[in-house]
């Protein structure tokens, strides 16, 4: 027999990762497939995939269910039952079906992962005591015939502010990668809360994990592929097409709502200071407010609501101006 060294006998970290799927059959299944691969060839790392098929028409649930049956690693869930749709969907998995001990990410159904992505997440875990991490990304434009358009940096590791996590995700859910312990902090909370109206699972988890007082590091590789065509849920928030569906969001009330929803979950299982707190209820009154006293107020926190401070700006002129 070989000498075995100390590292090669060392148990590799186990993670779950969480796959919510729904009529991802575009391209015959080749981006599907293209996903898949670059989940189970993650080096360094004993990965397994969890599937949640969300009543798919075009045949995902049979596709990724002759992928179980090929490779042990991958498990396809029942339908769950409840109203379809991503968030719930990705909430399911993340509150019931992971291993005591793992750690746990989550994952769209047509990127593409840089092999190293679980480990280089890990390891800057580890590095910075974090309880949570996500990245940049890479986005690239998949045009018709398989030709790859544009690519370019999507950028999400600027400084986190006072109350970005009220307005906005930590970039892309599939970037997400949680400790054992965080993930079990945030189920504890998750099975307290009705989040039926919430409308983007990763802004949410990251407005749960900030408020509980849970360490968050955006890091600055990019370690996945962000694929972008016409049926992307979330897209990479670039071009004038995504400009216009976020400002028609932002008209119909959508994001105030949302914005209202997770302050008022912060504020019902936040762990904040005397200061903090109180600086939460304020800027729940500016968003119920429609007054101009109240826009204005919500106005001069500009700088505390993106990390792009610019972001944070318009958001803010464009409550003043009653866009939203």
């Amino acid at each position: 027999m070989g000498n075995v060294t100390r590292d090669e006998a060392m148990p590799r970290p186990r993670v779950t990762v969480l796959m919510a799927t729904y009529n991802g059959m575009a391209e015959g299944g080749a981006w599907l497939d293209e996903q898949v691969d670059s989940v189970l060839a993650q080096v360094g790392v004993d990965v397994r995939l969890v599937v949640s098929d969300d009543a798919s028409s075009d045949g995902t649930r049979e596709h990724v269910e002759a992928r179980a049956a090929a490779d042990p690693r991958i498990t396809v869930l029942p339908q769950r039952d409840g109203t379809p749709g991503v968030t719930g969907n990705f909430l399911h998995l993340f509150m019931t079906h992971v291993p005591d001990g793992s750690y746990v990410a989550f994952t769209d159904q047509d990127d593409v992962w840089h092999e190293d992505k679980l480990s280089s997440q890990l390891a800057l875990m580890e590095a910075t005591g974090a309880d949570v991490v996500s990245s940049n990304v890479t986005s690239f434009q998949s045009l018709p015939g398989g030709e790859v358009g544009e690519r370019r940096l999507i950028r999400k590791s600027q400084p986190q502010r006072a109350w970005d996590f009220l307005f906005e995700a930590a970039g892309p859910g599939s970037t997400y990668v949680f400790s054992p312990q965080a993930h079990e902090a945030l189920v504890r909370v998750l099975r307290g809360l009705d989040y039926s109206e919430i409308g983007v699972h990763d802004w949410y988890v990251y407005a749960l994990a900030r408020s509980i007082g849970l360490t968050w590091v955006i890091g600055e590789e990019p370690t996945l592929e962000y694929r972008q065509h016409g049926g992307n849920v979330q897209g990479a928030n670039s071009g004038s097409g995504a400009r216009d569906a976020r400002m028609a969001k932002l008209r119909s009330g959508f994001y105030r709502n949302q914005f209202i929803l997770t302050a008022r979950t912060a504020q019902n299982v936040g762990v904040f200071d005397e200061r903090r707190a109180r600086q939460l209820r304020a800027i729940l009154r500016e968003l119920e407010g429609q007054g101009i006293a109240s826009r204005l107020r919500f106005a001069l926190r500009w700088h505390q609501i993106r990390r792009d401070r610019m972001e944070g700006l318009k958001l803010a002129a464009a409550r003043v101006l009653g866009v939203w």
